[in-house]
Order: structure tokens, then C-alpha cells, then sequence
């Protein structure tokens, strides 16, 4: 279990000679977590939520509409005696600890030249079929966006369920209702989970970066262009740009919407490394979510990570979780060779991009090559959208099947990444 038994159980008072079998799981304690909030998932086929909670002492904050699961406040005093008696009733399935999670570090290798990640992935052949579809939709999982970008404005999202005229001729993004009934007021240009505001934007330059490599309008004679020149970018802030930390609340809410508002593609650049207690038949709040997403048909593209290590033997997670929906990202540079950042593994990594000294857009009007696992995510996100323009019915599944099946043959990933290669979106889309 992750290693959390022994580290909690001096803490709640309760010896292993104690435990019974019933007793719910404890998740993700060993790994650093924000104190007193905390993700309780109740069984199926619990209805007492709400004297359950008064019951342990905790205040229900959240409760996620897609699963039977609640984000719990405790008190500092009590909180070891509240999580004793959640984990004691048999209502509820298992905690989860309010982990967090990073945005990928960003090592300082060499510059390669402006957008070389174009010429490798073959784009300029991809875009004769078809360069994007403002009708497709990728949500970045990130810092926010900088939506007034020149490079990125013509391209980001409107929620059409929160614009335009209400029946008393208000403005649907102003006149403080949720008109779409989603749970969020005046979302028009998404959500800002860190603060709790309709207000995404980018405070950092990483989740700008990434929605540049996605998106950057093409053909506008602006800056940078995107690996799709039309496509609709919404920005899901979870991470603060001020700490580069955002935590398992704030990345459960944001899938959450994104599911809700039927999003198909979602870009990942964030995780975390476990440890070697790690056990991925444990239940787990987050991937229950992106299996969810997947149910829905769709795809979630992750960053493998940038510690350098074999995911097979050390898991980051989101990446590594076992879904069919997950497409786990590895970053190579200018040479297609494996980037010395990149994480890999044959079975848990599943391709690899550029990643390396990528220019993309930057906060205010500006462009900025950043480098990492973090950049080739979004350039396999961007290939993704690009197919579902072209086939609008494929799903998640369906995507992830022809952009490894369309690879570029490298020999030096041939042991590092499922597909033994590197994207070529040209193949994917012309072939």
C-alpha cells in the first residue's frame, strides 16, 4: 500500500496488530501532500454521506459528481482522530491524501534551432491533408493560458454554453449564473482550480508553452505555429504558476471538467515519481477519473517525466497508470535520439516527440524554447487533434492506435518506448 501503513500508524494511534481486513486503504500518505483536505471515496452503495462525515469530525468541501468521492477538510487538532474514524467505517472505500503534483523540471540542454520538431515529425505533410479544426477541442492540464497571446487568441476556447445573451439579454460570461448548469459560473474560458475563479490565466509561461506546441494559429504570420494551425484551446489551471505545485484536488476537479464538458483531448505535462512501495492494484481516485475519461472516449496525453529513470521499474504517475486511454510521452531531441532527461520504459512509456529545445509561445507576446518531456507531450496532444479533425468519429482509443502504429522506426528507442519509435503525425494523417 505505497508504503503508508507504517507511516501512519504511530500517527493514528492504531498498532498493526489492530488493523482489520475492513478498514479502508490509505493512499498516497508517504508522498508530500497538502494537510487537512483529503479525497474520501465512499462505496457505491453508501448514502449516508453526510452524518458519515459530521460523525468523524470533517467538513465535506467537494463532492465530484462523476464518482462517489468528496474532498474533506479536517481540523489540525483532530484531524489524526477523524482520519481514524473514516478509516474505520466500512462506508468508505478508501482515502486518498491531497498529494502534489509538478510541473515537469526544466533541464538546460543545447538549443536545436527554431521549431525543428516540425521538420521530425513530418507536420509540413500532415498539414496537406489538414491543419486542424477549430470544432476539436484540447484542454491543457497546466499553469493556465495566456489567451490574450497574439499566437493564441485566434484559437482559444468559448464556452457556448456560457456566452451570448441569457433570457433577460445579459451576457452569459458576466451575469453570474451557471447558465450550462455545470457546476461553474461564468466559465466561458474555463477554470482557474487554484483560485476558484473563471479566470485561467497563465501566471508561469509552462501551460502558454505547451497550448503553443498544441495550437499556435498558423498562417497568420505571427510568431510560432502550432502542430495544428486551427483548433480550440482551453486553459484548466490546477498548478500555481507562483510554486509550480498544484495538487490531487485541483487535477481531480480539472479531469472532472473536462469529462463533464465532454473534452476529448486533454494535454498532461505534470506527475510525480513514487516510490518502490508503489502498488498499481490499489485503488487510486485519479485513475479512476481517466478511466472515466476514457469510457467517454477519451484521450489523455501525458508527460513521462524528466528523471531520467525506467518507468517499468519506477512509475510516474499519471503516465504509467495501465489505461488504454493514456498515451505516455518520452522526449527525444533534434538527433531523434532519447533525450538524457526523458524517462522511458518498453511496456509503460508508449512513444516519444521532440522535446528538446522547442520555441513556442510565452507569456505577454513573446516565444521561449523550454525543453523537457513537458513539450513533447503537447506535440503528441496537437498530432491527436489533428486526427480527430480529420475523424471526427474515432476516439481516444482509436488515435492512440494509429499514432504508434504510424511511428518513425528509431533504433535507439527500439528498448526505450512501446513503439520503438518517434511521432510522425505526417504518416499518421497522409498514409
Amino acid at each position: 500500500m505505497r508504503g503508508m501503513l507504517a507511516a501512519w500508524t504511530t500517527l493514528l494511534g492504531v498498532g498493526v496488530s489492530g488493523l482489520a481486513f475492513a478498514e479502508a486503504r490509505m493512499i498516497d500518505f508517504e508522498q508530500p501532500h497538502k494537510p487537512h483536505r483529503y479525497i474520501v471515496r465512499l462505496k457505491d452503495d453508501i448514502n449516508t454521506a453526510r452524518s458519515l462525515f459530521r460523525a468523524a469530525g470533517v467538513i465535506p468541501v467537494h463532492s465530484f459528481s462523476s464518482f462517489h468521492a468528496y474532498v474533506v477538510e479536517t481540523d489540525k487538532s483532530t484531524e489524526a482522530d477523524a482520519l481514524k474514524a473514516l478509516r474505520q467505517n466500512p462506508a468508505v472505500a478508501y482515502i486518498q491524501a491531497n498529494r502534489i503534483f509538478k510541473i515537469s523540471k526544466i533541464p538546460n540542454d543545447p538549443s536545436y534551432g527554431s521549431q525543428y520538431h516540425h521538420k521530425n515529425i513530418a507536420s509540413t505533410n500532415a498539414w496537406e491533408v489538414n491543419t486542424g479544426s477549430k470544432e476539436v477541442v484540447v484542454a491543457v492540464l497546466d499553469t493556465g493560458v495566456n489567451y490574450n497571446h497574439p499566437d493564441l487568441i485566434d484559437n482559444y476556447w468559448t464556452n457556448p454554453g456560457e456566452s451570448g445573451l441569457d433570457e433577460n439579454r445579459q451576457d452569459k460570461r458576466s451575469n453570474g449564473i451557471d447558465d450550462d448548469q455545470n457546476g461553474y459560473v461564468d466559465d466561458f474560458r474555463g477554470w482557474n482550480f487554484v483560485k476558484n475563479t473563471n479566470d485561467p490565466m497563465d501566471d508561469h509561461g509552462h501551460g502558454t508553452h505547451c497550448a503553443g506546441v498544441i495550437g499556435a494559429k498558423g498562417n497568420n504570420g505571427v510568431n510560432v505555429v502550432g502542430v495544428n494551425w486551427d483548433v480550440s484551446i482551453v486553459g484548466l489551471k490546477f498548478v500555481d504558476g507562483q510554486t509550480g505545485e498544484g495538487d490531487m484536488e485541483g487535477a481531480l476537479k480539472a479531469i472532472e471538467y473536462a469529462n463533464k464538458m465532454g473534452i476529448p483531448i486533454t494535454s498532461n505535462s505534470w506527475g510525480g515519481q513514487v516510490d518502490d512501495t508503489y502498488d498499481p492494484n490499489e485503488p487510486d481516485a485519479l485513475k479512476e477519473l481517466i478511466a472515466l475519461a476514457g469510457e467517454q472516449g477519451f484521450l489523455f496525453v501525458a508527460a513521462a517525466g524528466n528523471d531520467g529513470s525506467n518507468n517499468d521499474k519506477l512509475a510516474t504517475l499519471p503516465a504509467s497508470y495501465d489505461l488504454d486511454n493514456i498515451i505516455s510521452v518520452a522526449a527525444t531531441g533534434s538527433n531523434d535520439k532519447l533525450a538524457f532527461y526523458s524517462s522511458y520504459g518498453p511496456t509503460t512509456v508508449d512513444v516519444a516527440a521532440p522535446g528538446s529545445s522547442v520555441l513556442s509561445t510565452w507569456l505577454n507576446k513573446g516565444t521561449q524554447k523550454l525543453s523537457g518531456t513537458s513539450m513533447a507531450a503537447p506535440v503528441v496532444a496537437g498530432a491527436a487533434a489533428l486526427l480527430k479533425a480529420a475523424h471526427p468519429e474515432w476516439t481516444g482509443k482509436d488515435i492512440k492506435a494509429r499514432l504508434l502504429e504510424t511511428v518513425d522506426p528509431v533504433s535507439s528507442l527500439k528498448s526505450r518506448v512501446l513503439s520503438g519509435g518517434r511521432l510522425n503525425v505526417g504518416r499518421a494523417l497522409a498514409d
